[in-house]
């Protein structure tokens, strides 16, 4: 469809069926470029700048972005129905998909290379996160407040057990006030 073709109204039905589309043939990256291509310009529901500030708006909010990205482009295009529509149509079928693959995995758990296999991503797993969190202490280690910051957090959280969520929040007033500064004595 060409790019100045007029937006089309979007049924519940439709927002449905492409979130189901795309939540079970998608897998990691590239989804929000795949829901632009179904949103504006397959289904011409919304315009590219209507796209780009409902990106922006779930990129601010809790929670992982393109779930909040197909919120509130079904909540623009059919009110609370339509965010309810894509949200579920998005998770119902990677949900059943998690469910069939853990079946599967209990119901041949014993076989001895697939455990093998299975610890394997789990190291991986485990080194790709110890990569990432020394990526980010070395960061943090440019500035000593901010280094204070990920040690308070690494021993309150990892040695003694704290709520991660209690941490953070009493943490976070902290971390702003040091960035605030921070990027207050560079544009000095």
């Amino acid at each position: 469809m060409p790019h100045d073709a007029p937006i089309q109204p979007a049924s519940l039905a439709g927002l449905f069926l492409v979130c189901l589309k795309i939540g079970l043939l998608s897998f990691g990256g590239g989804l929000s470029g795949w829901l632009y291509r179904e949103f504006v310009e397959q289904k011409r529901w919304i315009d590219a700048d209507d796209f780009a500030s409902s990106m922006a708006i779930s990129q601010m909010l809790p929670g992982a972005n393109v779930i909040n990205l197909v919120v509130c482009m079904g909540e623009q295009l059919r009110g609370p129905a339509g965010a309810i529509a894509g949200a579920f149509g998005f998770l119902i079928g990677p949900f059943f998909a998690v469910i069939g693959l853990s079946a599967l995995i209990d119901s041949i758990a014993n076989v001895g290379p697939l455990e093998a296999a299975l610890a394997g991503v789990a190291a991986a797993a485990t080194g790709l996160l110890i990569v990432i969190c020394w990526h980010g202490v070395r960061r943090a280690s440019r500035n000593l407040a901010g280094l204070a910051v990920v040690v308070v957090v690494a021993v309150t959280v990892g040695i003694l057990d704290w709520p991660l969520l209690t941490v953070i929040g009493c943490l976070a007033p902290v971390s702003i006030a040091i960035s605030w500064n921070r990027a207050g004595k560079t544009d000095a």
